[in-house]
């Protein structure tokens, strides 16, 4: 299946794009983007969305097109063909 992801801020200059088409198996959940972001991106995607010590999720929103998810809770949320995920990672700046 395939995904729209959208990214902002640090995670934008992770993956370098606004916005990506990901594809998926059929059948893949959060959990599976953030592995597959996560194999093709590396450590520099991870330390956004992971606690480097523990490995959990660090808090932020999800969109699976408009409905908010939180990565704390909601991870194994499944995905169906033609979502649109938008990442939104906290950030500080002014």
């Amino acid at each position: 299946m395939n995904i729209t992801l959208k990214t902002f801020a640090t995670i934008r200059d992770v993956v370098g794009a606004a916005t990506l088409s990901i594809e998926l198996p059929t059948g893949a959940r959060l959990s599976d983007l953030f592995a597959h972001l996560t194999h093709t991106y590396g450590k520099n995607f991870d330390r956004q969305v992971r606690d480097q010590l523990t490995g959990a999720y660090v808090p932020f929103l999800i969109l699976v097109n408009t409905t908010p998810y939180r990565s704390t809770h909601d991870i194994e949320t499944p995905l169906h063909d033609g979502d649109v995920v938008t990442i939104m990672v906290p950030f500080d700046g002014g």
